[in-house]
């Protein structure tokens, strides 16, 4: 009975429990959603009074002033008994005229004061937009209006008779109580004005305003020239293209941009004048002014860009507003490095890029027409960013790379992909400043990495021809291998394996082998009639043609210079062979890519029989198991259907194995080269004969291994054959010899162990003659 009660109190207590996190989990999430209610209608009620605060508090004034005016006959009702008696009209006459004056009084002051502050503080501002902003129209506005308010007041010292008291008496509370309003507004507008942000936010609107007069102006004209146009023989492809009218107008006004040059220079100035000073909060806002007004200017100047022609000199393509504008910055940059600057060069820097997607956006009338304003932009960003190289600052070479590979994807996605050519070769120079100063070492890895990038969006781009772009990229990032590859290499830092690991390595997922290997799977799942899917193909197609000349030379030099670059590129050579494969044997590639990308495969698997025949070399490159590198890809290729280029693979195989087998490696290489020979000849349903008939074959040449090689690898194959294998291994040959069928491999190894060192079958046949 005590056992049942102390289960059954269990039970009760584990039910009140559970009752109790419920409840409190309950009410934890009402407590959060309640949290979530109250932040919303914050916002809402933020971006009301953002948008509409203004509006809604006249019309809340509007609306009290009418209630009030409403009331005035009852209050004039409980008024004029009071104000009968005699004497009492003059006190209430005597305090209006008295507020009033007190009022006028304290208007001046007040707005004195503001005045003289307001002035003391906007004199550090540039000349022109001095006396712009001492006569604000609304600062005086509201001084005018208070003014006018206290004198209304003291005019109502006039009333005639005790009738007016009630109506004189609302006027008056309503008249100070918004003297005290405008004088709240008035300091708030004062410290408005002084503020830099607001004045470069001002500056910005006006010349927003100065563009649509100027627009209009263009429209409202626009009919008196194609009036004028109907007389005369105009080429109407050319009007369908550009918009004549505005261009026509524009050259009658050459001034018209004046304004908005004036705001850039003021922009300019308040970015230089405090990034001197440190703020460079100010000087970014300044530098967006000068994006935005640019923004303003493209979009008022409408159809009427001309792109620059290299072969016919147009002198409408030059723009002086967007070339000063350019200027500016350039100077910019410069002021930034002679004061050490490095916040305001970035931000400069950044401004560059800004404008090189704007310019990106710029209507031509010819929808082929070469970009040329963008390319502008991006060669000032260009020289900007290298001019940054002598002064030491690898902070800001990394921004400057980063905002140049930004650049260029820009270039890629809305131009035509060669344009590039440019921007890649500058940061492949700036990465191989990494090779002489070794504080911008980490300046080259991030370059790497952009151009790693870079080569992945050639590879989607929506462009149809990308050969000449990714072939410029692809020997940019030769050329920052060899460089590097030219200097000593330190196994513990592995400077030459960590300045290249955004392009070659296979250990992060922020690498081009990854975004690679994705694209891949990507298309792998896509339809057979997807466009885009083909369109990336071909890309693929094309960056793979001749890849393996700029791997054979790389992996050759890190081979002589023992860098432990090796190891990253043998691993990539295998693993891009698979994903060609891979990308070969999907649904949306067609014939002829497929036989394209399966030769590239086979080429650039290749690659690893260029190794150099010499014992020193062959020591150091098994350290990287070759062998069990080459079945991997053999496997791969089977597995994909690819039987033809696994037999390829094989050979290559067999190949390495003549190479590596007549040398004392330590690392038992014709062993392991054997068995792998041995699991492909079963995987890929090869007769034994003719594993047998390529060693013979092997055997019968000049190099082969000597007697004590082959003896001793015979053995081991033996001993290797009887072995039980529990199905885990060091490496894939030793994975796959787990795998296959055991009988089947066991005579096959011990075949191989006869062949390859026939002797020892003799010597054992004639000892037991011997012994008989």
């Amino acid at each position: 009975m005590i056992g049942k009660a102390k289960v059954h109190w269990e039970k009760i207590k584990h039910k009140s429990i559970a009752i109790t996190l419920k409840v409190k989990e309950s009410l934890l999430l009402y407590y959060a959603k309640s949290w979530q209610r109250i932040y919303f209608l914050k916002n809402w009620f933020f971006n009301v009074k953002l948008n509409y605060g203004v509006r809604l508090g006249l019309l809340f004034l509007t609306v009290l002033i009418v209630i009030s005016a409403v009331f005035i006959p009852a209050l004039q009702s409980y008024f004029e008994p009071y104000f009968s008696e005699p004497g009492r009209l003059d006190s209430i006459r005597a305090l209006f005229l008295t507020l009033g004056g007190a009022l006028i009084g304290a208007t001046a002051i007040a707005f004195s004061l503001i005045m003289f502050a307001m002035q003391v503080n906007v004199e550090r501002m540039p000349h022109g937009l001095f006396r712009k902003f001492s006569s604000d129209v609304k600062l005086l506005g509201a001084f005018a209006a208070t003014f006018s308010l206290a004198m209304i007041i003291t005019g109502l010292s006039l009333i005639p008779d005790k009738s007016w008291v009630a109506g004189s008496t609302v006027t008056t509370v309503w008249c100070s109580m918004l003297i005290v309003l405008l004088f709240v507004l008035a300091y708030r507008r004062a410290l408005s004005l002084i503020s830099p942000t607001m004045q470069l936010g001002l500056v910005v609107a006006d010349t927003k305003k100065n563009f649509k007069i100027w627009d209009k102006a263009v429209k409202r004209t626009t009919p008196i020239f194609r009036e004028n146009a109907k007389t005369e023989q105009d080429d109407e492809e050319i009007r369908s293209k550009y918009d004549m009218d505005r261009i026509t107008y524009f050259q009658l006004h050459p001034n018209w941009t004046a304004p908005a040059e004036q705001a850039i220079s003021y922009c300019i100035t308040f970015s230089r004048r405090y990034a001197e000073q440190g703020d460079h909060e100010v000087s970014r806002v300044a530098l967006n002014g000068i994006v935005a007004i640019n923004a303003l200017y493209i979009k008022t100047k409408g159809k009427t860009f001309f792109s620059n022609n290299y072969l016919i000199d147009n002198p409408l393509a030059s723009d002086s507003f967007l070339m000063n504008t350019l200027e500016h910055l350039r100077q910019n940059v410069q002021v930034g490095i002679s004061r050490q600057d490095e916040q305001f060069i970035e931000q400069n820097l950044k401004s560059l890029l800004q404008l090189t997607q704007l310019y990106l956006s710029i209507e031509y009338g010819d929808e082929h027409a070469i970009r040329s304003h963008a390319h502008l932009v991006s060669g000032y960003l260009t020289s900007a960013v290298e001019s940054i190289i002598p002064h030491d600052m690898a902070d800001v070479l990394i921004e400057g790379v980063t905002l140049l590979g930004n650049a260029a994807r820009l270039i890629v996605l809305h131009d035509k992909p060669e344009y590039i050519a440019t921007i890649s070769e500058k940061i492949a120079l700036i990465a191989c400043t990494g090779t002489v100063n070794k504080n911008y070492r980490p300046v080259t890895q991030v370059a790497v990495k952009q151009l790693a990038s870079l080569t992945f969006e050639l590879l989607r781009s929506k462009s149809w021809e990308v050969r000449y772009a990714i072939k410029d990229v692809r020997d940019d990032v030769k050329l920052i291998a060899e460089m590097y590859l030219k200097i000593p290499d330190s196994p513990l830092t592995s400077i030459h394996s960590t300045s290249l690991a955004p392009y070659y390595s296979g250990t992060s997922n922020d690498t081009l082998m990854s975004w690679l290997t994705e694209l891949a799977n990507a298309l792998s799942n896509a339809e057979s009639n997807d466009e885009a899917a083909q369109r990336v193909i071909g890309h693929i197609v094309e960056w793979a043609d001749g890849l393996y000349r700029t791997e054979k030379e790389i992996l050759l030099l890190a081979i002589d210079k023992r860098s432990q670059l090796t190891f990253d590129l043998v691993h990539w050579i295998v693993h891009i062979t698979k994903l060609l494969l891979a990308v070969s044997c999907a649904d949306v590639c067609d014939d002829h890519h497929r036989d394209k990308l399966r030769r590239s495969a086979h080429w650039l698997i290749y690659v690893l029989s260029w190794i150099p025949d010499n014992e020193e070399t062959i020591k150091y490159i098994e350290t990287y198991r070759i062998a069990d590198n080459i079945f991997e890809s053999a496997i791969d290729a089977h597995k994909r259907g690819c039987d033809t280029e696994a037999l390829v693979i094989r050979d290559l195989l067999l190949s390495w194995t003549c190479k590596v087998g007549k040398y004392q490696t330590g690392w038992a290489s014709l062993e392991k080269a054997c068995c792998g020979l041995a699991c492909l000849n079963l995987i890929l349903e090869l007769p034994d004969a003719k594993l047998f008939t390529d060693i013979d074959t092997y055997l019968s040449k000049k190099d082969a291994p000597n007697f004590d090689i082959r003896s001793r690898t015979a053995s081991d194959l033996h001993e290797e054959a009887d072995k039980y294998r529990s199905g885990y291994g060091h490496g894939d040959i030793d994975m796959a010899m787990a795998h296959v069928d055991q009988s089947s491999l066991r005579v096959l190894l011990h075949g191989v162990a006869d062949h390859l060192c026939p002797e020892i079958d003799s010597a054992e046949s004639i000892q037991v003659t011997d012994e008989n």
